[in-house]
């Protein structure tokens, strides 16, 4: 989500996510923290809401909650802990909360953050280790850092780039501790941010992301299984280090090297039907980028038009009636489906090493009365969290690499 935050509204699957700990012994470092679905209340349908959302981020064992698409997670602020519900994000890289005193903030269901209240709060000094890292998003002016990040959905968030005492919850030995943790402290905040959460966690790559913040702790891996979005559960675990379980059967495929930072790997083609689609040479320049904090995956517009052309294809094969283009949403393509129609394609995203498969359930959203394909054009290629459903990710920084394979996500419960 990096700078093309979320999706946001509806965001999806939102990972509210991460915690912060004590430095462990890497050999012994492992933790979890829980993700929560939260519901948003926004009347839209559904689909619409999916459209619209940009990059949201996303949570971890801490628990992971899911807000209908959007997963957060908790976490302490200062020192006494104040607790804000935070987007789990994939594509960022600062984590912000909203504090005091706030010149334009977003509504939000909790108490801002207020620094004078805090003991181990402090402004970023110019000698920290981490601020060669902070160019990017942040300028040295009138003795602080400020920071301003832009996302792609259209969000802002400015603020002061700070030093603060972060807590999670834990699945054992109380919450995890983690002192010297730079963030920002946002006060100016521009465009749409649910009010059930405070802000972002910044996940990526990143030094200053805070699964780099969280070092040994970590061992620089953690994991996550998105439950389905019509499952009772709604949480699951952001898992980190040794808290990870063995797998067998995962297939693996290396990150390739971006100045983002951002989660990307090589993408091959696609396949629709079991049928490889005939593309150009080089039709995926920038890959395919992971993001939990979008809701729904991007297609490069070239590509998706011939994804578009195969699925029109195959449905016209079963006579099944298209909805008018834009009647539901802006690059849609739904159908009315016939009773007992069971005739749905899957697809398939060939990385360099490793085939993603994208069953029905993942590939379209079903409605009471149609289904819509669940992508959508754009200038990039991004697997987002609709299509990761019931799939259990590892990411392993230290080896540059993801690893994946399905699993019944609801039976990692919080």
């Amino acid at each position: 989500m990096a700078r093309k935050l979320p999706f946001l509204m509806l965001i999806l699957l939102q990972l509210a996510l991460l915690p912060h700990s004590q430095c462990l012994n890497s050999e012994s470092a492992g933790f979890s923290l829980r993700l929560t679905r939260r519901d948003l209340p926004d009347s839209n349908s559904f689909h619409q809401r999916l459209e619209s959302t940009g990059h949201f981020p996303d949570v971890i064992r801490p628990r992971i909650t899911r807000a209908d698409y959007i997963f957060t997670i908790d976490a302490g602020i200062g020192t006494p802990s104040s607790q804000k519900p935070f987007i789990f994000d994939l594509g960022s890289e600062l984590t912000w909360t909203q504090c005091t005193p706030c010149v334009n903030c977003f509504q939000q269901n909790y108490p801002l953050f207020d620094p004078k209240r805090s003991r181990t709060y402090r402004k970023l000094p110019r000698n920290h280790p981490l601020t060669r890292w902070t160019t990017s998003f942040a300028r040295y002016n009138n003795g602080a850092f400020t920071f301003n990040i832009a996302y792609g959905s259209g969000q802002t968030s400015t603020g002061i780039v700070s030093i603060e005492t972060f807590s999670f919850p834990s699945h054992r030995r109380g919450p995890e501790i983690i002192p010297g943790v730079v963030f920002g402290c946002a006060n100016n905040q521009q465009g749409y941010f649910s009010s059930m959460v405070t802000g972002v966690i910044g996940m990526n790559r990143s030094p200053v992301s805070l699964i780099s913040q969280m070092r040994s702790l970590s061992a620089r891996r953690f994991s996550y299984c998105f439950p389905p979005i019509n499952s009772p559960v709604n949480t699951t675990r952001l898992r980190f280090g040794s808290d990870i379980k063995k797998i067998e059967d995962l297939q693996g495929t290396r990150f390739l090297s971006t100045r983002d930072y951002s989660y990307r790997v090589k993408l091959l083609g696609i396949s629709v039907a079991g049928r490889r689609l005939d593309l150009p040479n080089r039709s995926f320049p920038r890959g395919c980028t992971l993001d939990t904090g979008c809701a729904v995956s991007r297609i490069e517009t070239r590509v998706y038009s011939e994804v578009e052309r195969v699925l029109i294809q195959h449905f016209n094969r079963f006579n099944l009636t298209r909805l008018p283009p834009g009647s539901i949403s802006r690059g849609d393509l739904c159908y009315s489906p016939r009773p007992g129609f069971i005739n749905y394609p899957n697809m398939t995203f060939h990385f360099q090493g490793a085939d993603y498969g994208i069953g029905p359930k993942n590939l379209f959203l079903f409605l009471d009365n149609r289904f819509c394909l669940a992508m959508f054009p754009d200038k990039i290629t991004i697997l987002g969290a609709y299509q990761q459903q019931d799939v259990r990710f590892v990411y392993d920084i230290g080896n540059q690499k993801v690893l994946f394979r399905e699993e019944d996500c609801s039976q990692d419960k919080a």
